[in-house]
C-alpha cells in the first residue's frame, strides 16, 4: 500500500498543477423587473426547443444571475416564471459545444393578477439519443417497474438477456457499471435478479466509450443508474407490488428526501422477493446413446437494501458528499435435473433425478465520497472521488441423486471481496474552440474464494481432497487519460489517450499455482463530426478496448448441474482486445442510422465440451482467435403517427463471424442476425396510459451456439390520482413470448438446448408520493422581521 499510496499522492499533486480544461457548456444571464431592479428567487427553467421537455431548472440570485452548467450541445429556450411575473419565453437558440452562452437581459412584465401558484409539467423523453450513447429513462416507462433490472434490461434496445448473461446487438463482453462503479467482481446476477426496477431512474448504453471511461468492455458499457433526489423541501415516497406468473412476488419501500439551503439528505429501504422460474432442457447426442436433460431452477430471493446519502454545498463553487448503500440477500431453493439415456433406438438405458439443495447468502457495502470544485467561471473545474467497496457471498450446493449409484456432494463456497478506488479528473477550456481534460484513477481488488468440497461415504462426509480449493485473486489497475477536443461552428473533432496497467495475479492452493495477467497499453479514442446537407451532419469514431477475464472465468472451481454436467473456470484465459470504427448519420445532431466495424482478437467464448466415454459435459470460457463484426443500426420516433401516440422503435442488422483452431479442428462460422425493438405509449381518455413494448432477436450466433428467432411482447397501463400524488400501474410481462433455442453441431459436440423462463407475468405497482412532487413556486408572504424566499419543487 506505500507504492499506491504515493503514486496516488503524486498523481493528485501533479494533476493540480496542470491547467485543464472542460467539456461542459455552460449559459448564464440575468432577470430584471420593469423598473431595472433584478428580479430574485424566479423559476429559470432551460427547455428543448423541439419539444420544451424539461433540461433543468434554477432560481435566480439576488442580483436576478442564473446559470446552466454541464450541459450538452443543442437547441434550448428559457422560460421565467415568478410569483407577481407573466411568464417569459426566449426565442430558441443554439448551444456550441462546450461553449459558454450569455443570454440578454430578461425583462419580466409584472401580472396585474398575482397567483397563487404557477405549475410546470414536464415529461422527460423515454429514449435520448446522443453520439455514442443511448439513455433510457426507464422510470418513464409502465413495463417492468414490478420487476427486477434483469427485467428492465429485456427492454433497452439492442440488448439481450438469455440465462442472465447480457448481450449488445449479439456481442458479448458488455461491462455493467452501477452509477459508473464496476461490477465484474460481484455476483452481478443475483444483484440484478433481486434489485427492484423502481431503483432506477436511466440506463445508458454506451456504444463508443471515450478517454474518460475505463477501457474495459469490448462489448460496449451498460451504466444503470440509481434514482436520486431532485426536489426542495421534504418529500418521499412510499412503494408496493406484487407480481404472479408460477411465483407470487412481493415488494415494498418507501424514500425520504429533505433538500433544502445547501443540504441534500436522501434515505431509502425496502424489500424485495422477487422470485423467478428458469428451465433449460438440454439433449446430448453421442456415437451410441442420447442424454435427454430437464432442469428445473426457482429463485426464492429474499433481499433488503438500505441507501444514505448527503451531499454538501459549501458555497456556490465548493460541493462535498456522501452515500452509503447496502444490500443483502437469502435465496433457499431447489432445483430438480432429470436425465434420461436413450440407445440409438430410443429405448431407455437409463435414468436418474440430481436435486440440488441450495443455500445462497450475499451481501454488499459500499461507500462513495466525492469532492466537486467550480474552480472559477470558465469552466475550470476538478473532481475527486473515493469509493470502497466489500462483497461477500455464501453459498452451500448439497447434490443428491436417486436412480443411479453417484455419492452425494456438498460444496460450500465461501467468498470475500473488497474493492478501494480514488479517481482526480480535470476540466478546463483552453480557449474558444480547444478544450482539454485529464485524470488519473487507481483501482485495488483483493478475492478470497474457497471451495469445500465433500463427497457422503457410509453416512459421514468426507473430503473431496481433488475439488477442494482455495483460489486467491489480486488486481491492481493504474490508469491515466488525456483528452483533447476542438469545436468551431458546425465543427467537432475529439481525440483520448488512455493509458492502463493492470497487474493481476491468481493463486490456487490446491494446484499450488500462480497465474499472472499483468498487461499495460494505450488505448486511443477519436471522433469527428462534420455538416452534410441540411440538418443532417456525419459523425466517425474508432476506439481500442480491452476485455479482461473475470474472476468467476479464471477460478477453476467446480460447479455441479448434475453428476455428469457441470461448470469450470479456465485459469488460462487471456484479455480479448477489440477495434471498434463506427459511422453515423445525424438529425440536428442527434444520431439516428450508424454503421460499426468490430475486429477482436482472443474472443473471450462461453463453450461446452464433452468426454464421450464418460458422458460427462462441461461448460467454461475460452478465448477464440479471432472474431469480425459489421453491421447498423437505424432508431425511429413514433410521434409522427398521430398526437396521443408517441414512442419509438429501431432495428439492428450484424454480421458475426468467427475464425479460430477449437478442439483440433478449423472453427469457422458465420452468421446474419437481426435485432427490433418497438414501444408504443398511448394517452387514453381520462387521463390513462397504455405502454406496449415487442422485441425480437432473429436467428444468430453466439460463440459455438446457433440460435432461432426468439421474441417477446408486454403491456402495461397507468392511472394516477389525487393531483398525481397516488399512482397504479398495471403490466403483464411476456403476453406473447418465443423462449430461447440452440444448437451445437462441431466437432464431437451435437447438442439441441432451450432456455426458458417464467411467462407470462402479472405486476400491480402502487406508488403513493408526499411532500411536494411537481414544479411549482409557492409565495412567502413578507413579515415584519424577514423576508422569505420562494421554494421550487421540481424533477
Amino acid at each position: 500500500m506505500t507504492y499506491y499510496t504515493r503514486l496516488c499522492g503524486l498523481l493528485v499533486a501533479s494533476m493540480f498543477s496542470c491547467a485543464l480544461m472542460a467539456q461542459s457548456g455552460n449559459i448564464t444571464g440575468q432577470l430584471l423587473n420593469q423598473d431595472g431592479k433584478a428580479a430574485d428567487f424566479a423559476n429559470v427553467l432551460l427547455l428543448q426547443a423541439s419539444d420544451s421537455t424539461l433540461v433543468k431548472m434554477e432560481l435566480s440570485e439576488e442580483d436576478g444571475s442564473y446559470e446552466f452548467r454541464s450541459l450538452d450541445q443543442g437547441e434550448y429556450l428559457i422560460k421565467v416564471t415568478g410569483i407577481g411575473y407573466d411568464d417569459h419565453f426566449t426565442a430558441p437558440f443554439s448551444l456550441a459545444n462546450k461553449e459558454r452562452k450569455v443570454v440578454p437581459v430578461i425583462t419580466l412584465e409584472v401580472l396585474a393578477t398575482v397567483l397563487d401558484a404557477v405549475e410546470v409539467v414536464a415529461r422527460k423523453p423515454l429514449l435520448e439519443q446522443r453520439a455514442g450513447k443511448l439513455v433510457v429513462n426507464v422510470d418513464q416507462s409502465i413495463t417492468g417497474q414490478g420487476g427486477s433490472v434483469t427485467d428492465l434490461l429485456k427492454k433497452v434496445p439492442g440488448l439481450v438477456v438469455v440465462n442472465d448473461r447480457v448481450s449488445m446487438a449479439g456481442r458479448n463482453g458488455v461491462t455493467i457499471l452501477i452509477d459508473g462503479r464496476p461490477t465484474k467482481y460481484m455476483d452481478i446476477q443475483s444483484v440484478l435478479n433481486e434489485m427492484p426496477a423502481d431503483n432506477i431512474a436511466k440506463i445508458e448504453v454506451v456504444t463508443q466509450p471515450g478517454a474518460a471511461y475505463d477501457a474495459e468492455g469490448t462489448g460496449g458499457i451498460i451504466n444503470i443508474i440509481l434514482k436520486k433526489n431532485a426536489l426542495y423541501g421534504t418529500n418521499g415516497s412510499v412503494t408496493a407490488g406484487f407480481g404472479y406468473g408460477e411465483l407470487a412476488k412481493y415488494r415494498i419501500g418507501t424514500n425520504l428526501n429533505h433538500r433544502t439551503g445547501p443540504w441534500n439528505l436522501t434515505f431509502a429501504t425496502g424489500y424485495n422477493n422477487r422470485t423467478w422460474i428458469e428451465r433449460l432442457d438440454l439433449t446430448r447426442v453421442l456415437e451410441d446413446r442420447t442424454y435427454v436433460q430437464n432442469n428445473y431452477e426457482p429463485g426464492n430471493p429474499h433481499s433488503l437494501y438500505l441507501n444514505m446519502g448527503a451531499d454538501y454545498d459549501i458555497n456556490a463553487n465548493h460541493r462535498v458528499g456522501i452515500s452509503l448503500n447496502s444490500y443483502r440477500s437469502d435465496n433457499d431453493r431447489t432445483s430438480e435435473n432429470t436425465t434420461t439415456i436413450l440407445s440409438n433406438e430410443g429405448n431407455e438405458l437409463d435414468k436418474f433425478t440430481t436435486r440440488n439443495m441450495q443455500d445462497r447468502f450475499w451481501r454488499s457495502y459500499t461507500t462513495d465520497a466525492f469532492y466537486r470544485w467550480q474552480i472559477d467561471t470558465t469552466g475550470q473545474e476538478l473532481n475527486f472521488d473515493i469509493n470502497m467497496a466489500d462483497y461477500r457471498r455464501e453459498v452451500t450446493d448439497m447434490l443428491m441423486t436417486t436412480g443411479e449409484n453417484f455419492d452425494d456432494r456438498q460444496n460450500q463456497t465461501p467468498a470475500n471481496t473488497r474493492i478501494y478506488a480514488t479517481q482526480v479528473d480535470y476540466k478546463l477550456p483552453i480557449n474558444d474552440q480547444m478544450r482539454f481534460e485529464a485524470g488519473a484513477k487507481l483501482s485495488a481488488t483483493r478475492l478470497d474464494n474457497e471451495l469445500l468440497a465433500t463427497v457422503r461415504l457410509n453416512d459421514e462426509w468426507v473430503n473431496d481432497p481433488l475439488l477442494s480449493n482455495k483460489f486467491n485473486y489480486e488486481e491492481d489497475i493504474y490508469a491515466a487519460y488525456v483528452n483533447l477536443s476542438y469545436t468551431k461552428g458546425e465543427y467537432d473533432a475529439n481525440f483520448g489517450l488512455r493509458y492502463e496497467d493492470s497487474q493481476a495475479s491468481g493463486y490456487s492452493a490446491t494446484l499450488d499455482s500462480t497465474i499472472n495477467l499483468n498487461i499495460a497499453k494505450l488505448f486511443p479514442s477519436l471522433s469527428l463530426t462534420t455538416p452534410f446537407i441540411g440538418p443532417l451532419g456525419t459523425s466517425i469514431s474508432y476506439s481500442y478496448r480491452i476485455e479482461r477475464p473475470g474472476y468467476f472465468d479464471l477460478n477453476p472451481f467446480v460447479s455441479y448441474l448434475d453428476p455428469l454436467t457441470f461448470s469450470k473456470g479456465n485459469p488460462f484465459l487471456v484479455p480479448e482486445l477489440t477495434h471498434t470504427g463506427q459511422f453515423s448519420l445525424t438529425y440536428e445532431k442527434q444520431p439516428f442510422f450508424n454503421l460499426s466495424y468490430d475486429y477482436t482478437k482472443d474472443v473471450l467464448t462461453e463453450v461446452i465440451e464433452q468426454n464421450d466415454e464418460t458422458g460427462e459435459a462441461f461448460q467454461t470460457d475460452i478465448n477464440l482467435d479471432k472474431y469480425i463484426r459489421y453491421g447498423g443500426s437505424l432508431f425511429f420516433p413514433l410521434d409522427f403517427i398521430a398526437k396521443p401516440i408517441s414512442g419509438y422503435g429501431g432495428i439492428m442488422v450484424f454480421y458475426h463471424d468467427y475464425q479460430a483452431e477449437y478442439l483440433n479442428a478449423d472453427y469457422l462460422q458465420n452468421q446474419w442476425t437481426t435485432n427490433a425493438f418497438l414501444q408504443v405509449n398511448v394517452s387514453l381518455p381520462q387521463d390513462w396510459k397504455l405502454e406496449v413494448t415487442g422485441w425480437m432477436q432473429g436467428a444468430g450466433l453466439d460463440g459455438i451456439i446457433r440460435h432461432e428467432t426468439f421474441y417477446g411482447l408486454d403491456a402495461g397501463i397507468q392511472k394516477k390520482f389525487f393531483d398525481n400524488k397516488l399512482r397504479i400501474q398495471l403490466s403483464v410481462d411476456g403476453i406473447v413470448q418465443k423462449f430461447f433455442e440452440g444448437r451445437v453441431d462441431y466437432a464431437n459436440l451435437d447438442f439441441d438446448l432451450t432456455s426458458s423462463w417464467e411467462a407470462p407475468v402479472f405486476n400491480a405497482r402502487v406508488t403513493y408520493n408526499f411532500g411536494n412532487q411537481s414544479l411549482k413556486s409557492r409565495e412567502r408572504r413578507e413579515s415584519s422581521s424577514d423576508t422569505e424566499r420562494n421554494r421550487v419543487n421540481g424533477n
